[in-house]
């Protein structure tokens, strides 16, 4: 597959509106919730990008109907749970679909086999999997222990009490909840603490709330959920996606301008909504509107020091952002970035040195010498590592910079297949 090259622009300030596409991790949790309902379900405003075709494709090869139209989806669960698909399961480089998808295959009656793409083989499925086990799913390795590819056998799950390690990927944590109320018996889950990127889990709790699902916590990180229940899941809205509302609210900051980035409230669950506080304390102005929130970027930005590891897809953009500011930032505690769809505390750094920017790469995070004045002209093109974050926040760096351009920029499309259509009229005001 030949990797396309897209030059950034610089502009000297945006004002703009931005209508935000639907949440990925939403709209894939809606798409697996939706499959175990009782009956069909209508989807609002759901991100439709290769990442969540992933998924739905993955429902459809168990019998569930999935159909798009324009600003939704309908999914019909199947009458048995489930079909059996016809050879692997492929789920491209999507760790969610992975982590999230073995547990809702293990629910039913059947044998599953999952594969994907050389990277996704490298992102561990491995604690899902041993809890799993425990509830009576026959797991089988057919590389590498605890990575894809892999084949279960299932009769469906049974009750008991569960540990996840959550510590590298709270979508371990996210897939074991999601399953729980189709067992044949309670389940009790436990996980450790402190979870990697836990307001994830927060969006799964309350998304099975919303879907009529009971549970009562025991203790902050303990929860027990009465089973079998059933999901009725009938007609929900997918809010507006804060991680790819980062990008936009990142170029007012850099360019001391304005943008109104809609659907999104005060109220929402996603973590990277948080970003904003990031953004306050680097100089801008944040103001809630009816419609969504405006960002207006200061003069100068300022240097942070910040611990991301409930926002770790944050992280690129911070850092980019962090090049121009005036003074050192440094991002803690996300090395579980490390297994995302690139090494992406290495892609930002391998990033930043092209653009001519030091930055040092710590086990769990980064230190980013922020001083435009330093900056020579990139060395060449920046390489997205084949990953939509890495692209989408180096592209603002093209705001700023002459002669910025991304390599692999179709990555774009793993969640927001109209960015660079958006970005570029951002651009042109």
């Amino acid at each position: 597959m030949s990797s396309e090259l897209k030059k950034i622009r610089p502009v000297s300030r945006i004002e703009a509106e931005v209508r935000l596409p639907g949440s990925k991790s939403i709209t894939h949790r809606a798409l697996m919730m939706s499959a175990l309902s009782e009956g069909p379900a209508e989807i609002s405003n759901p991100l439709r990008a290769e990442d969540t075709l992933l998924t739905a494709r993955a429902l459809e090869a168990l019998g569930a109907e999935v159909e798009w139209s324009a600003g939704s989806v309908r999914v019909v669960p199947p009458a048995f749970r489930w079909r059996q698909p016809h050879g692997a399961v492929f789920l491209g480089n999507s760790g969610t679909s992975a982590r999230l998808l073995l547990s809702v295959f293990s629910v039913g009656t059947g044998a599953f086999l999952m594969d994907g793409t050389p990277r996704l083989r490298e992102r561990p499925v491995g604690p899902a999997a041993q809890c799993l086990e425990k509830l009576g799913v026959q797991v089988r390795w057919l590389g590498k222990p605890g990575f894809l590819p892999l084949e279960i056998e299932s009769r469906g799950i049974e009750g008991g009490d569960l540990f996840v390690d959550a510590s590298k990927s709270s979508q371990f944590l996210s897939g074991i909840l999601i399953a729980a109320p189709c067992a044949r018996g309670p389940v009790v889950v436990e996980w450790s603490e402190p979870t990697a990127s836990r307001p994830y889990v927060d969006i799964t709790l309350g998304m099975m709330k919303e879907a009529g699902i009971r549970f009562d916590y025991q203790a902050s990180s303990r929860i027990s959920i009465p089973a079998p229940q059933a999901y009725a899941l009938r007609n929900f809205t997918v809010e507006g996606d804060c991680s790819s509302a980062s990008y936009f609210w990142g170029a007012a900051a850099l360019t001391g301008g304005e943008v109104l980035t809609s659907p999104v409230s005060p109220g929402s669950l996603q973590g990277d909504r948080r970003f904003l506080d990031v953004l306050e304390k680097m100089g801008c102005r944040i103001e809630w509107k009816s419609e969504g929130v405006l960002v207006k970027g200061p003069d100068r930005l300022l240097p942070v020091d910040v611990d991301m590891n409930e926002m770790p897809d944050m992280v690129p953009t911070l850092a980019v952002l962090g090049a121009f500011a005036n003074g050192i930032s440094r991002i803690r505690n996300v090395g579980h970035l490390r297994i995302k769809e690139s090494d992406r505390l290495h892609s930002v750094a391998a990033g930043l040195e092209v653009l001519g920017i030091e930055a040092e790469e710590l086990p769990d995070g980064l230190i980013i010498h922020g001083d435009r004045r330093r900056m020579r002209p990139p060395l060449g093109p920046v390489s997205a590592f084949g990953d939509h974050r890495i692209a989408m926040s180096f592209a603002l760096a093209g705001l700023r910079m002459e002669g910025v351009a991304i390599e692999g920029a179709e990555s774009v499309g793993k969640s927001f297949p109209e960015f660079w259509d958006v970005f570029d009229r951002l651009a042109e005001g």
